[in-house]
């Protein structure tokens, strides 16, 4: 496993994502639960020493996955533990965007309650809200971390900009973007600023919510609330078509490299510059991409080469607006 510096310690170059765990299209069961908690604890012992999670997925159910395996294993001391904040729900569970000081001090101790810990190493706000101004929140983060309860402040799905304005009251540790070969030229101005910056990268979405796995077909059909199969523009229609294209010459290549498209396509983003990628799955069987993208590395000349294959058949990339929780004045 490689290791990169960060200001809370040395952090594995891929990090364990639990996005999956919360639910995201599937029916959350005991059995499911348990296949969580297992993976987690074999991704420690694979030395992965960051657990991304957050409040939103799963109306809290994988912090507390997160929360019950490194208190069953004793692993917590071993772990860079990140989550987030700033995301509300209803009771009919719409999840909408809520960054106002007096929830992020609620949601803190509600966080630290699920995840059955006394300290979060990374506490990232989850969404920009635009009906609470930036200083308000980025003040109520900096009380916050003054406090012990937080060791660094990380921003997730900010603009540039916004980070700039943030940075006018308090520090930014991390910041983490979508980042992935399919929608890299969407988020590619942020790895020059983070590093201009000296601020640590989490790219989440890696392999693109699955599609860079290999496995999908035209055939492939998602589960209801499945959002991929819902709401997600590069998985529908032709759209669809044109990203199974381009990643089926990514397997091809990297065929050439003795590996995997899942595992090039990790490497692609560590190689990119992105200081941790996140990788999520539910299951324990499903880690073997991270031993296989952390035993080799890629050229510049080879990363250019596979952007090339992709623009070959995407040549206009789509967002991740479809992503975007609701504000509160749009509810």
């Amino acid at each position: 496993m490689e290791y990169i510096n960060s200001p809370v310690g040395a952090i594995s170059r891929v990090g364990l994502g639990t996005w999956a765990m919360g639910g995201w299209g599937e029916v959350i069961t005991s059995e499911a639960d348990e296949m969580a908690v297992e993976t987690i604890k074999k991704a420690v012992e694979m030395d992965v020493t960051l657990i991304d999670t957050a409040p939103a997925y799963g109306e809290g159910h994988s912090e507390k996955l997160v929360g019950r395996a490194l208190k069953e294993s004793g692993y917590r001391n071993k772990v860079i533990l990140a989550t987030k904040c700033g995301l509300s729900w209803d009771d009919k569970g719409t999840v909408y965007r809520d960054s106002r000081p007096e929830t992020l001090k609620k949601e803190v101790e509600a966080s630290l309650e699920r995840l059955q810990t006394n300290y979060i190493d990374i506490y990232q706000v989850h969404w920009p809200d635009a009906d609470v101004p930036i200083a308000e929140t980025a003040q109520c983060l900096k009380e916050i971390l003054d406090s012990g309860k937080i060791r660094a402040i990380g921003l997730s799905n900010y603009t540039n900009a916004m980070i700039d304005e943030w940075r006018k009251y308090a520090p930014v540790h991390f910041i983490q973007p979508s980042y992935n070969i399919l929608e890299d030229k969407l988020f590619e101005n942020q790895i020059p600023y983070a590093q201009e910056h000296g601020i640590s990268i989490l790219g989440y979405s890696s392999l693109c919510r699955g599609m860079l796995h290999g496995t999908y077909t035209k055939d492939t059909k998602f589960n209801d609330g499945d959002m991929r199969g819902e709401k997600d523009p590069k998985y529908l229609g032709e759209n669809f078509l044109n990203h199974l294209a381009a990643v089926d010459e990514l397997k091809e290549y990297a065929k050439t490299l003795g590996k995997k498209v899942d595992e090039i396509a990790m490497r692609w983003v560590l190689d990119k510059g992105v200081s941790c990628a996140l990788y999520g799955c539910r299951k324990p069987h499903h880690l073997g991409p991270i031993a296989g993208c952390t035993d080799f590395k890629l050229s510049p000349e080879q990363c250019d080469y596979m952007s090339y294959l992709v623009a070959k058949h995407v040549p206009v990339q789509v967002g991740k607006e479809y992503l975007a929780p609701p504000l509160m004045s749009e509810l």
